[in-house]
Formats: C-alpha cells, structure tokens, sequence
C-alpha cells in the first residue's frame, strides 16, 4: 500500500477584492501518496493552483491544516517551511522560470547548489537529470535556443535533479503541443514511478488524465469527484 505524503484537512482560503471576498478554496480535504500521480482537474478559476499553493507551502491557507511527510506544514516558522521546500518540494510551472542568461545545465546547477552540494557533486548530479529528460546533448544550450518543450524538460530536471518526495506541476502542459505534452508528462510519471515521488499535478488539459492514478475534479473551490483509476499509459 502506498504511504501517505500529504494529508490537508477543511482547507479554506478567501480573497479581498475590493469590499468584498472570493471563497476560492471552500474547507477541501485531500491527500496523496508518494509513488503515484495525482491530477486536479478544473475550469479556469475553480482553485486548484490555489490548492497546489497551500499544500506546498507557498500560500498560507486561512482555515485548514497540512500535514506534509509527517509534519504540521502552516505549524512551523516561515524560515522552516522555506527550507522544508528546498529540501522536500520540486516545482514545474507552465511559465519554466528559466533564467534567460543560464545554460540549461546552470539552471540545474544553481538549484542543487543551494542545497549545499559543491560544484563538481552538482555537476555531475545535473548532467544525470538532463540526460534522463533526453536534453544530454543539449545541456550548454540557454532558453533562446531551445524549443518550448525542450525549456519544460529543463524546468523537469531541475525539480527532478533534488530528488524530491513531492513533485508540484502547476499546468505543465498548456503551452505544449500534443506530441510535447506526451513527452512532458510522461517524465511526470517516471517522477512518481521511479523516484517514489509523489506527484501533484493540476491542469485543465485532459491529455493528462490517462497518465494519473487519481483523477480529482475541483470547481468552484470545491471537489466535485475524486477517482481512482489504472494509467492507461505508464512511462516509455
């Protein structure tokens, strides 16, 4: 049976516009499990990237609570949730994040330095990452010359390059093509399949759900279905 590496209890988190406030997040429960991906599914404002923030200590929620690989996530000083982060936590977004002035084997590098691994140990650990993406002969290359794909891989060996046990994807796909989009997620599935993360992904895309274990549907910031399935598809 697969362990549990986020529980997150009557998650509620409201925002101020003007004289009055949104609900975007309407007392959630959810949890995940590391080795599988789990998919949040939704319309555009529905609150999923909002869940995704909460639940990887980016946004504090206003009412609720996070139990993270065993620890009390909103519990803990903001110093201790940053380094819970950086130790624990890869991030793929829809925008990369890139930096323009960085080769894609610097944009690894710099991650795992922070890590506090020396040059040559972060060197060759990135070098790994990007072979395993398939960007090897393409790692000296910066954004400009690499295609939109070929900059998600880079954004997925940086995340995948810390060894994380949880993996958040915030709409890794919508910039894609289909044939990218394939590419991308399965690398997703690998995360979950042979490193043991547990992956959150969320997206409106529905390309992605054959990859998923679990399919959660959220709208209007609540969950509205929640199945588990077999991935029709698994990582070639």
């Amino acid at each position: 049976m697969s362990q549990t590496a986020i529980r997150a209890s009557g998650l509620y988190k409201r925002f101020r516009t003007g004289k009055t406030y949104i609900e975007v997040l309407k007392r959630i429960e959810f949890d995940c499990n590391h080795g599988e991906v789990t998919m949040v599914m939704g319309p555009s404002g529905s609150g999923k990237s909002t869940l995704i923030a909460a639940l990887s200590g980016l946004l504090r929620p206003d009412e609720g609570r996070v139990e993270a690989l065993g620890d009390s996530l909103w519990n803990m000083p903001a110093g201790k949730i940053d380094k819970f982060r950086l130790d624990n936590c890869g991030f793929i977004f829809q925008g990369f994040n890139l930096f323009p002035a960085l080769t894609a084997l610097q944009q690894v590098q710099i991650v795992l330095k922070y890590q506090g691994l020396d040059a040559a140990a972060a060197r060759k650990r990135a070098s790994g990452a990007l072979e395993e993406v398939g960007l090897g002969p393409r790692m000296h290359q910066r954004p400009d010359s690499l295609s939109g794909g070929e900059k998600q891989r880079v954004a997925i060996a940086r995340a995948i390059a810390k060894n994380p046990r949880l993996l958040f994807a915030d709409e890794p796909t919508s910039a894609l093509d289909t044939e990218n989009g394939v590419v991308v997620t399965r690398l997703l599935r690998r995360a979950a399949t042979e490193h043991g993360a547990a992956v959150i992904c969320v997206t409106h895309d529905p390309r992605l759900e054959a990859f998923a274990d679990r399919v959660i549907h959220i709208e209007d910031g609540r969950i509205t279905d929640d199945v588990r399935r077999t991935p029709a598809m698994a990582a070639q």
